[in-house]
């Protein structure tokens, strides 16, 4: 079972590019640069070493949210924790389609994997729905995966991608 508490580089990109704002990422992926070979005139390349900080993205000055490999700056990359990416999932979409997340055992040998879903639901005591029983009447669309963010990472492309609304922080 692969765990990690935020967004790979990988999974920020896919972020990113389906228009998450780095702005609403609570850590950053912070990558050093090594100087590689003799000569003063051969310019720094990136190692494979990078750290995760957390700290917001959004507090760190422009200049070094705007680095790409420069002299003076390493190369930082948004990264979202579990709870940051939850907060940008909307808890109810179209006609009663409520967000649920689940944890899935697959068998006793099997892994463990999570879903998350939006499914259409019907309480039978709408006015206490802390004291009522659920029915789902269908799902719009589930994903699922041995890592929670991942589910998640798949679920927030989708909405993008059906223009569906994320949460603002």
């Amino acid at each position: 079972m692969t765990t990690n508490i935020a967004t790979t580089k990988e999974q920020s990109a896919r972020l990113l590019q389906c228009g998450v704002s780095a702005e609403s990422a609570d850590m950053h992926w912070h990558g050093a640069i090594v100087p590689r070979g003799g000569s003063l005139a051969s310019p720094p390349e990136p190692s494979e070493e990078w750290d995760l900080f957390n700290s917001p993205y959004g507090f760190m000055p422009e200049e070094m949210q705007k680095a790409k490999l420069m002299e003076d700056y390493n190369e930082i990359i948004p990264a979202w924790s579990l709870s940051a990416l939850l907060d940008l999932l909307p808890e109810k979409i179209e006609d009663g389609y409520w967000l649920t997340i689940q944890k899935c055992n697959r068998g006793k040998n099997a892994s463990v994997h999570y879903g998350i879903a939006y499914f259409k639901c019907k309480w039978d005591n709408p006015e206490d729905i802390s004291n009522s029983t659920i029915t789902t009447l269908g799902r719009l669309k589930y994903f699922t995966d041995c890592n929670l963010i991942e589910a998640v990472c798949k679920m927030i492309e989708w909405l993008t991608a059906n223009n569906y609304k994320l949460n603002q922080l």
